[in-house]
């Protein structure tokens, strides 16, 4: 990937960014966007290592860390949004996309320079509500700018961070390896230990049930989490009354 694609958009302002998110379809864990405002590139006079960035599902995760390094070293601004899943039950899918992505804008400003990008590529199909900057939103834009690609990279990054620390905490789910996506491994720790509130998001399927078919496994299953769930809390009441 090069900055052929980003190059269409320099003349609607001097400073470009790229904003992407991470984590839209994990059922635990935040939702992570990130803004980066990449410099604009030279390849016949600037360093080309930037170029090795691609977006972050085509990276293996051993060299992610590397790339989100090259990406700070580069940028000249970087800000990360975070949703929590408690908020991503409230607001749902949409809404915490645009949250995430737009608290990454605003945080861009708080660095010491006060770095604001004049023109924004988005990830997806919607720009980002309520911000005061020009922008435009290019579906599967991590495959095609390299701006968005590296804010792909950097907060696939910090939110594999948060999950790594959460998995030392909770190590039933297997989160240091699925990261909070929903699979069997993930499952087996919530037939194990049942929901954490605060950690999963129960708005969401298999909390919920699927408006397409189900197996009956899974609703026994997710009857199963309930009871987990609900004997734990008891338990832990207990402990605290004494």
């Amino acid at each position: 990937m090069d900055n052929t694609f980003d190059k269409l958009f320099y003349s609607k302002g001097d400073l470009l960014a790229g904003v992407d998110e991470s984590g839209v379809s994990d059922i635990a864990g935040p939702l992570v966007a990130a803004c980066v405002i990449l410099p604009k590139i030279d390849p016949r006079k600037d360093d080309l290592s930037i170029f090795d960035v691609q977006e972050s599902k085509s990276v293996p995760e051993k060299h992610r860390k590397r790339l989100a390094e090259i990406v700070y070293q580069t940028a000249i601004g970087i800000g990360i949004g975070v949703v929590q899943p408690i908020e991503l039950d409230y607001l749902k899918r949409q809404r915490s996309i645009n949250l995430a992505m737009g608290r990454a804008v605003r945080n861009c400003k708080l660095n010491e320079d006060n770095i604001v990008p004049d023109f924004i590529i988005v990830d997806g199909r919607e720009t980002v509500k309520n911000i005061d900057i020009k922008q435009k939103a290019i579906i599967k834009g991590d495959e095609k700018s390299i701006a968005v690609a590296s804010a792909s990279i950097i907060a696939k990054v910090y939110r594999d961070s948060i999950m790594a620390e959460l998995h030392t905490k909770y190590p039933e789910y297997g989160w240091i390896k699925n990261k909070g996506y929903p699979c069997d491994a993930h499952f087996k720790g919530l037939d194990e230990r049942g929901i954490i509130f605060g950690v999963h998001r129960t708005s969401v399927w298999p909390f919920t049930p699927s408006s397409k078919k189900e197996s009956k496994e899974l609703a026994k299953r997710r009857r199963k989490w309930k009871v987990v769930t609900e004997n734990l809390l008891h338990q832990q009441q207990r402990t605290f009354h004494g």
